[in-house]
């Protein structure tokens, strides 16, 4: 199995358990926007070196944010190919295993718990570089970090002004992650740490200029994604 191209030089790799991984590529060098599972490694260096790739042209390994679907094979990753490891400043505790996520509900903090220990097995990861909003990732001409705080307090977004691509972890959904039914949808309300704060993100990247949106979860949305958000928000498209 191959990764698939979804626009030019962002691929999406294919068959994974649960999230998306993306991978990017610019000239020789290669960066992942998340990692997905700790058992679907294998399975991302094998397509990576299907699309005629080494492991050494990985160069970065952004994350999303910290839960285990998007971080699990961070650390081995990392381990194997050299990579830094970039996320948001304010989720690097997370991600690093130093304290844990609170989830806004009893129920979200207790799911929390148990998949990133029992379900997920997320390793700690070292972070290489902490970055801001507003910083830039030197990938694909620029990806521009955008602070989404509320599924997370450190999940960000990442913005290609140009060709007006957004890479957009949890922030939003465009499948259920339980039964997989298309649709774009907020973040799951039980595991995020602040629903009110999520929705704002989604107000706030909205009137971003968007032609090209990647979810942690579902396909990409090709065209009219800004509608599809403001719909979204009940603000219909004006």
């Amino acid at each position: 199995m191959r990764a698939r191209e979804v626009v030019s030089n962002v691929y999406l790799t294919e068959g994974l358990r649960v999230g998306n991984v993306y991978l990017l590529v610019s000239g020789d060098e290669l960066t992942l926007v998340d990692t997905g599972l700790l058992s679907d490694v294998d399975q991302i260096v094998a397509q990576l070196r299907e699309a005629g790739h080494t492991l050494s042209q990985l160069q970065a390994i952004v994350l999303t944010h910290a839960h285990g679907d998007h971080t699990g094979g961070a650390a081995a990753l990392a381990h194997r190919s050299g990579a830094q490891v970039i996320a948001h400043r304010d989720e690097v505790p997370y991600i690093e295993q130093t304290t844990s996520l609170r989830p806004a509900s009893l129920i979200g903090r207790a799911a929390n718990w148990l998949s990133d220990r029992l379900v997920f097995r997320t390793p700690p990861c070292k972070v290489g570089r902490m970055v801001e909003d507003g910083d830039v990732i030197e990938v694909l001409g620029g990806l521009r970090v955008v602070h989404t705080p509320g599924h997370t307090p450190g999940s960000m977004s990442l913005y290609q002004p140009e060709r007006r691509i957004l890479f957009y972890g949890d922030a939003l959904f465009n499948a259920d992650p339980m039964t997989g039914r298309p649709g774009l949808d907020f973040p799951i309300r039980m595991v995020s740490v602040d629903n009110a704060q999520a929705r704002e993100s989604v107000r706030k990247v909205s009137e971003l200029p968007i032609d090209v949106l990647c979810c942690g979860h579902g396909e990409a949305i090709l065209s009219e994604a800004n509608e599809k958000m403001r719909a979204l928000l009940g603000e219909g498209s004006d």
